[in-house]
């Protein structure tokens, strides 16, 4: 029995004709002038290609021919021994057997009527450009914006179903998002985990939506795998160093050498880690600017955390006069910088001997403050200045030419 004719309208055929089934292999189009009417298939011993070249070269001499073309009636329509013959200018141009009615879901008349009609006026079209380019060129244009008010009107139900769909996943991922932080905050989660796994809930969200919106527009997703797996080894070259920072930005989030309210430096860089994201980690200095480092830069660098530890250790040196009292420099040192608010007691504060010069003792006192910036830089100052004051107490019994000691910080 004679393979199904597959049939389908022409963007800019006005009749919308039945979507074919066979597979692409087993089809031929079948066109007047480079302009797609239908496919055909296979009929007999006739390939489909075969039988779509007799179809186009039978329109193509209705064209070039002076025979008159009538507009298409029933009456072109004949049925012999069960199919129907689709006549044009008294030429039988195609036959429309039962299993191509069968396939297209109608009854094998009804396909021979619209495809008929769909022939006719296309040959009707393409003498009248000839014959007048003026008509021709309206002819096209006015078929050329039917095609793509028949294409809008296709594709609209799409792009509403598309659009409606951005909206809810839109409203899903930021649920995802909500629901992941309100749970890994109850559970008390690594800020880090945190932020990852925020990530990946929204992101999670709005892959599966991306599926759907192809989906409904009617896009092939393992087709579009395909193309994507295809592509990748050039889009990794393309896109390396985002990919890169994408996956630096895991490997930190996963290790936890660092959080969310750290201070840290990155080669120039010093200040609070505000965010990490995926991409990127912000960081803001102590003078209030916001630095945005790339992930693969971070992961790559030498990083030191100031708040890896509770406590952090300071200390300064003070260069005392050989006639000075070197133990009582000692005591007084040691008393002022125990007494200095925001020092710790464990582990506790000493004073010693660093070195020995021709022209004087050099004291170095050593504490420990909170390893937060503002703790570290306060407590610092403070200790400095007690002691500076002890010493200017201490040396007012002394002779007026008496030297004070000079006080050396150590660079922050």
């Amino acid at each position: 029995m004679p393979a199904p004719l597959r049939a389908q309208v022409a963007a800019p055929a006005p009749l919308k004709l039945p979507t074919p089934t066979a597979a692409p292999s087993e089809i031929a189009p079948v066109g007047v002038e480079g302009r797609r009417l239908f496919d055909v298939g296979p009929s007999g011993n006739s390939s489909a290609l075969q039988r779509a070249t007799r179809i186009n070269r039978r329109l193509q001499n209705l064209i070039e021919g002076e025979v008159d073309l009538p507009r298409f009636s029933p009456d072109a329509v004949k049925a012999v021994g069960g199919e129907q013959v689709i006549t044009l200018g008294n030429v039988s141009v195609i036959t429309i057997t039962q299993s191509d009615a069968e396939d297209a879901g109608q009854t094998s008349r009804d396909l021979a009527l619209v495809q008929g009609t769909v022939m006719s006026r296309a040959v009707r079209d393409a003498r009248a450009s000839r014959q007048n380019p003026l008509r021709g060129a309206g002819i096209l244009i006015s078929n050329s914006l039917r095609g793509l008010i028949s294409s809008f009107l296709g594709w609209l139900p799409r792009v509403f179903a598309a659009a409606l769909l951005i909206l809810i996943f839109y409203f899903l991922a930021r649920l995802a998002r909500a629901i992941a932080r309100a749970s890994t905050a109850r559970l008390g989660f690594d800020p880090n985990l945190r932020a990852l796994l925020l990530a990946l809930s929204f992101y999670g969200v709005w892959l599966v939506g991306t599926l759907a919106i192809l989906s409904a527009l009617g896009l092939d997703s393992s087709s579009l795998a395909a193309a994507v797996g295809v592509s990748g080894f050039v889009l990794g070259f393309a896109f390396k160093d985002i990919l890169s920072h994408f996956l630096a930005g895991i490997l930190l989030l996963i290790s936890g050498k660092f959080r969310i309210g750290d201070q840290i430096v990155v080669r120039e860089f010093e200040g609070t880690v505000e965010r990490i994201e995926l991409r990127a980690l912000e960081l803001r200095t102590y003078d209030n600017r916001l630095v945005i480092i790339p992930n693969g830069d971070v992961f790559s660098a030498a990083v030191t955390s100031n708040t890896a530890s509770p406590h952090r250790r300071r200390s300064f040196v003070v260069p005392i006069p050989h006639q000075y009292d070197i133990e009582g420099a000692l005591r007084l040192m040691e008393e002022a910088v125990k007494n200095t608010p925001g020092v710790l007691e464990t582990p506790a504060p000493d004073v010693i001997i660093e070195d020995i010069t021709q022209d004087s003792v050099i004291l170095r006192a050593r504490f420990s403050t909170n390893s937060m910036r503002t703790d570290y830089v306060r407590v610092g100052s403070e200790c400095m200045k007690n002691v500076k004051l002890a010493f200017t107490r201490a040396l007012a019994s002394l002779q007026e030419d008496a030297q004070e000691p000079e006080i050396q910080a150590e660079r922050l």
